[in-house]
């Protein structure tokens, strides 16, 4: 099922898209009558880097890392104040000159849950969304922590829906202003769904609405203001931005 969270006549209301419309237990709404929140209300976003193997590769070409895989999963953290919904704006930060689009597969945290085994980390999933992990990289080839460069408000947009039932290989593309940029599974990852989920919970306990960002393929690429990037997942949709 997509599950999908909206606003109309300043009201939030919990639905389900069908057919390209959102309904409810008593009413049925086109997209273009309802503002579009993201699926879910994060107390934190735990987002993996260096998770698929083209991608490691293509950084190392320009010249960021060194090309090896990491012997464990390799997270970092974006507050929930950098969470946008489908359609809201990501903000081009002053002075920037490399900012990327990064499209990925982010999975709902369903239940409150820690130390989850590998087996059964899928189960305490509420389900999965496509997720832009917006990176400002002059920050990041500054300083090793990555808090600046990922963290700033409005680069984790979050949509447009929430898709339970939960598979552990996903396809998604990533599209700039109409041309394919990515095109991947999940099952190219470094560490599977199940082994990102299970080892966060080691070290952090994992609340309802909590994200866990997967990882991005190769193909990350610079956006402008004036460009509109779009995120399509599986059983999803299509996560669209615009870069103002």
């Amino acid at each position: 099922m997509r599950r999908v969270r909206f606003e109309t006549d300043g009201e939030g209301r919990d639905g389900r898209f069908e057919n390209d419309e959102i309904i409810t237990d008593s009413e049925t709404y086109a997209t273009d009558e309802v503002t579009i929140l993201p699926p879910c209300e994060p107390s934190k976003i735990i987002a993996a880097g260096k998770n698929y193997h083209d991608h490691i590769e293509e950084m190392k070409e320009k010249g960021v890392g060194s090309g090896e895989l990491p012997e464990r999963p390799f997270f970092f953290y974006k507050p929930p104040s950098s969470v946008i919904g489908h359609g809201d704006a990501i903000e081009y930060p002053d002075g920037a000159e490399v900012v990327h689009y990064e499209g990925e597969v982010g999975v709902v945290v369903g239940e409150r849950c820690r130390n989850v085994p590998t087996d059964d980390a899928l189960d305490v999933l509420a389900g999965y969304t496509a997720l832009n992990d917006v990176s400002h990289r002059d920050w990041g080839r500054k300083e090793e922590q990555w808090v600046r460069h990922k963290g700033q408000d409005t680069f984790c947009p979050i949509g447009p829906s929430l898709q339970t039932d939960v598979e552990a290989d996903v396809g998604f593309e990533t599209h700039l202003n109409g041309e394919k940029r990515q095109d991947s599974r999940t099952s190219n990852t470094v560490f599977s769904i199940a082994e990102l989920v299970s080892d966060i919970s080691k070290y952090m306990t994992l609340e309802p609405g909590d994200v866990i960002a997967t990882g991005t393929p190769s193909g990350v690429g610079q956006l402008s203001p004036g460009d509109t990037v779009e995120v399509t997942v599986e059983g999803v949709g299509t996560l669209r931005n615009d870069v103002r």
